[in-house]
């Protein structure tokens, strides 16, 4: 219940009682992947209403189109979506082969029922089950600072890509290192992106926007305190 009661309020307001150390309290009653699935059952009623509005979030915010035509995504291309949840960005690209991950994959079958040609599977970022060098395009989309280690999630994807294929990160962003809840582990800020990419993908496009989060959007938000990055990664041959 104070979950619930936390999640629906502003976030200038959240940030404050995570300020005030309400995400300690929390964690008391909820781990990580708990809180997602109560966001994310909710999530799945709503999300079939605003399919086109996400679809708008992902193309003004997170620059979807800059993305198919860098990334060259077409009816041949594998892509992976790591951590992703019900909304994921295979529902609005091509691909002969659209694979999601999550940890929470088999409670999501229960509530939503996924697109034909999308396949979801329960699995870890960390150690993602699939062999060396299958996709063209792996997404990791707000999942980054909710993972145990990032780094191994970072040296996953790059395992799973085809060389020269490519990442598209999207994670909110933070100046400096900060406490955050059980939920979310990790601040990532900029210098933290290029530590964990590191010497083994070239980046080829970054964008900030405000990061207002998608279910937000649908119900009319369009302005955030916080940022997000988007960036587009290439896996060096």
């Amino acid at each position: 219940m104070l979950y619930k009661v936390v999640r629906i309020l502003p976030k200038p307001v959240r940030n404050l009682l995570s300020k005030l150390g309400v995400g300690k309290l929390m964690g008391l009653f909820y781990n990580k992947y708990t809180a997602e699935l109560n966001f994310q059952k909710g999530w799945a009623k709503e999300f079939p209403k605003h399919d086109e509005k996400v679809l708008e979030y992902w193309r003004k915010y997170r620059y979807l189109d800059n993305i198919n035509q860098i990334c060259n995504i077409n009816d041949e291309s594998k892509v992976l979506d790591v951590g992703c949840g019900i909304s994921s960005v295979l529902h609005y690209v091509k691909g002969s082969k659209r694979v999601g991950v999550d940890p929470l994959a088999d409670d999501y079958l229960k509530v939503y029922n996924y697109p034909e040609g999308i396949e979801v599977k329960k699995g870890f970022g960390e150690d993602l089950e699939f062999n060396n060098e299958l996709f063209d395009v792996v997404f990791c989309s707000n999942v980054l600072d909710h993972t145990t280690n990032p780094q191994k999630n970072i040296n996953e994807i790059w395992r799973v890509l085809k060389p020269g294929g490519y990442f598209v990160l999207t994670l909110e962003l933070f100046d400096e290192k900060k406490r955050r809840d059980v939920a979310h582990p990790h601040a990532i800020t900029r210098k933290d992106v290029i530590d964990l990419t590191g010497d083994d993908f070239s980046c080829l496009f970054q964008r900030e926007s405000p990061w207002i989060g998608v279910g937000a959007y649908v119900n009319g938000a369009t302005t955030s305190y916080n940022k997000e990055l988007i960036a587009i990664f290439k896996k060096d041959q």
